[in-house]
């Protein structure tokens, strides 16, 4: 390859043949006559091969198809530099540290940036740019020195997120250039959670992370490689302690799909032992209660433009607002669900300390009066419901109406398992009303047949051990109103023991 270094004034057309020649020699597992080992003669001529690629310009280039010709061989030209990179990066570690001291790791980002700049128009420059994007995270990948300066070297402060090759990579309006991104993030990361700190606390870094968030929410097929690789890079950020640095950074509802990747994870977690201590700390739970705060905004604002007394009625529905406050709200309360199901004080404790606990009872009472209850308390009324329900069907709002009501039952549930034997939450949700709340969910609803069970079922949490809360049930005029008529229709009636056990028994005669 000597002769590589006369090759400055070379032809275009000859520099294309040494790429190409390079690539058939580098090492793969079905080549074994060649050695894993890359010479560093070799390695010093694949970095010249870039500069003279690079400085290989268009300006004297008259015509659009020779232009559009140009650019075509000069990205395949790169394209074989960067497949042979890749596949001695993977081969061999010791490769690893001598394609970086040959200066090649900053010859691949520069082709990343420049294939990424043509790839729209250019269908060589997307292949070249996704090779690239490989080419870089196999040079990193288990080798956590190279990891280290791939990313202080990426995420400088002040810099603007769109320099990252993360970024760009990312942004690529190709799938598999999206997928060489994530990777490389994983690879970059993984390992080491000092590496996660640095990715989540740069602010490049967490515009790049919070791109995964949004990824994850908008991949559709829970079953593809890309979303596992996405769910991979969440989760050890999740571990790491620092997922709250991301929803802090920028509370938007639009973030929706960080917190559903939060739900996942405790939801695949939820026999570890020390998922509340390890995950929940006093940052996450404030970011949490002030998402709720934002979500009862939103819905507040949006059926108060939907009343029908309203002049504006209809005109000034934000429905991207709306979607983005509901799939926030369903990841939110399948986090708690499930953290709050092991009834753990340290969460119960925060969810005090971090107004979590009066954001909840905030929204069951705003979905409460929104939402209205249908009570058949014989067949004879089944012909309103009907109607009901035929008048939602022909305006489109049966499904989306249905999960509001299901999001109540939720909101219930978390209630009493906050409450289990923890009295301050018991006399907190007594004075903001929780608990009158959730007595009047105590009916029969035809929106959601359950309602009632869970309601009962938190009303014991509410109640145990807990005199001024039973003898305010007891003391409530609202408490015979709110056993369900069709209970006392068919001559039963509802008690609560000086314990708070709830029992359903024969009414007694008058």
């Amino acid at each position: 390859m000597s002769e590589i270094q006369d090759l400055k004034m070379e032809s275009f057309q000859r520099l294309c043949e040494l790429c190409a020649e390079l690539k058939l020699k580098s090492p793969h597992p079905s080549r074994p006559h060649i050695p894993k080992a890359v010479e560093p003669t070799t390695l010093s001529s694949i970095h010249y091969l870039f500069e003279c690629i690079f400085a290989k310009e268009t300006q004297n280039i008259a015509s659009e198809d020779e232009q559009a010709t140009f650019i075509a061989k000069k990205s395949n030209a790169l394209c074989d530099l960067c497949t042979f990179v890749r596949n001695a990066a993977a081969m061999d570690h010791e490769n690893q540290h001598a394609i970086d001291s040959s200066n090649i790791t900053t010859d691949v980002r520069k082709t990343i940036f420049a294939m990424i700049a043509h790839e729209l128009v250019h269908p060589e420059a997307m292949k070249c740019a996704t090779i690239a994007g490989q080419a870089l995270s196999n040079i990193v990948t288990r080798n956590q020195k190279l990891q280290r300066k791939l990313l202080e070297q990426e995420l400088i402060p002040g810099s603007s997120d769109n320099k990252t090759v993360f970024w760009q990579l990312l942004a690529s309006a190709h799938r598999k250039t999206n997928l060489a991104g994530l990777v490389l993030v994983l690879n970059s990361i993984n390992g080491d959670p000092e590496l996660v700190r640095l990715i989540c606390t740069a602010s490049s870094g967490q515009q790049v992370v919070r791109m995964f968030g949004t990824l994850f929410g908008n991949i559709q097929d829970d079953e593809s490689e890309e979303k596992e690789v996405v769910y991979t890079v969440l989760s050890r950020i999740i571990e790491s302690g620092y997922f709250y640095t991301l929803v802090e950074a920028d509370r938007t509802l639009e973030m929706y799909g960080l917190y559903e990747s939060l739900a996942v994870y405790c939801r695949a977690h939820s026999d570890k032992a020390d998922l509340i201590s390890s995950v929940f700390d006093k940052k996450l739970v404030f970011s949490i209660s002030s998402s709720f705060a934002q979500i009862h905004d939103v819905l507040s604002s949006l059926w108060q433009v939907a009343a029908p007394g309203n002049p504006e009625f209809g005109k000034s529905l934000d429905m991207e607002s709306a979607m983005a406050a509901h799939r926030c709200l369903c990841a939110l309360l399948s986090i708690l669900e499930t953290a709050t199901a092991s009834h753990n004080q340290k969460l119960a404790d925060l969810a005090i300390d971090c107004k979590l606990a009066h954001r909840i009872v905030e929204l069951l009472g705003l979905l409460n009066i929104n939402l209205p209850r249908i009570q058949r308390l014989s067949t004879r009324s089944s012909t309103a419901t009907e109607e009901r329900q035929q008048q939602d069907k022909e305006e489109g709002q049966t499904k989306s109406i249905e999960r509001l009501f299901m999001l109540k039952c939720d909101l219930i549930q978390i209630i009493g398992n906050i409450s289990y034997k923890h009295k301050a939450i018991q006399d907190l949700m007594r004075e903001l009303d929780g608990l009158s709340l959730v007595l009047d969910n105590m009916r029969i609803d035809e929106n959601h047949p359950f309602i009632k069970e869970y309601a009962i079922v938190a009303l014991k949490w509410l109640l145990d051990n807990n005199k001024e809360s039973h003898e305010y049930v007891k003391n409530m005029e609202a408490s015979k109103p709110m056993l369900d008529p069709s209970i006392a229709a068919s001559g039963f009636q509802m008690d609560v023991d000086d314990k708070g056990k709830i029992s359903v028994k024969k009414a007694d005669k008058q």
